[in-house]
């Protein structure tokens, strides 16, 4: 009896070692998920990976991150940021639309050190108005922008008529703006990155600068450099000297211009 006892202990011990042997196995996967981001959003591991990584990108595009893998079963999850729409995957996550994907990393391309490597990447879409020239804020409409400001677009004028006349092919561009500091210290509406800057479809862009319109100018002008007091709302006139061919098409934003910067914002001229 003793002897037999002496066997099923060494059998479960045996069964028990195994069973620890197999989880230890499972989860000290060889092997890491490629994550690339185009647009505004996050991607996170929710399993599979160590630690339960997150990508993010506020960016056009951003660099690809690696999470490392502890098994080979991988699920990721996209998520847009406020003003953005998740559209789809890419690579080895392209065959759905969800933004939940689950990846087998045993089917990626195996290193010279017997690791696994497979890549997915999400893209999101800016669908919130002011956030691309093509869907501006529109002309009435007031917005946050940069250092808590809120600017609104009033009118806006092309060839306006001063006492010089504008070089050959260029003409005077005049827009109405009232602006606020929502913020609790003096602030400038410069600091937007240089302050407001005008666009053109000629890829030109136009700032206070470089293509101010000759004093006097139309009147009142918006001072964008003296400081706002907190609460401190005024209303008056930018002005920009630009080509006539831009005229038509001539938008006003705050930021970079580009989807590269988080707080770029566009107004309407028309």
């Amino acid at each position: 009896m003793r002897r037999l006892a002496a066997v099923i202990v060494t059998s479960s011990l045996a069964l028990l070692g195994a069973a620890a042997g197999a989880r230890s196995q499972a989860q000290s996967f060889n092997g890491s998920v490629w994550i690339g981001i185009k647009g505004w959003g996050s991607v996170k591991a929710t399993k599979g990976a160590v630690a339960h990584p997150t990508a993010r990108c506020t960016d056009a595009s951003c660099g690809a991150a690696d999470f490392l893998l502890k098994r080979s079963r991988v699920v990721l999850s996209a998520k847009p940021y406020k003003g953005w729409k998740f559209t789809g995957w890419r690579r080895a996550c392209k065959k759905t639309k969800k933004p939940t994907c689950v990846l087998d990393a045993s089917h990626g391309r195996k290193d010279i050190f017997g690791g696994r490597s497979i890549r997915a990447a999400a893209t999101f879409v800016p669908v919130a108005v002011g956030l691309t020239r093509g869907r501006p804020i529109p002309m009435g409409t007031a917005a946050s922008i940069i250092d808590r400001f809120v600017v609104r677009v009033d009118s806006a004028n092309a060839n306006v008529q001063l006492g010089t006349p504008p070089p050959a092919g260029t003409e005077y561009f005049a827009a109405n703006l009232t602006a606020t500091n929502t913020g609790s210290r003096l602030s400038n509406l410069s600091l937007a990155w240089g302050g407001p800057h005008a666009a053109g479809s000629h890829a030109r862009y136009y700032n206070q600068n470089d293509h101010e319109c000759p004093d006097p100018g139309p009147q009142p002008p918006l001072d964008t450099y003296d400081p706002f007091e907190p609460g401190e709302s005024r209303t008056g006139y930018l002005c920009w000297t630009i080509a006539t061919n831009d005229a038509s098409s001539l938008e006003l934003f705050f930021g970079s211009g580009t989807l590269d910067f988080p707080r770029t914002t566009w107004f309407a001229l028309h």
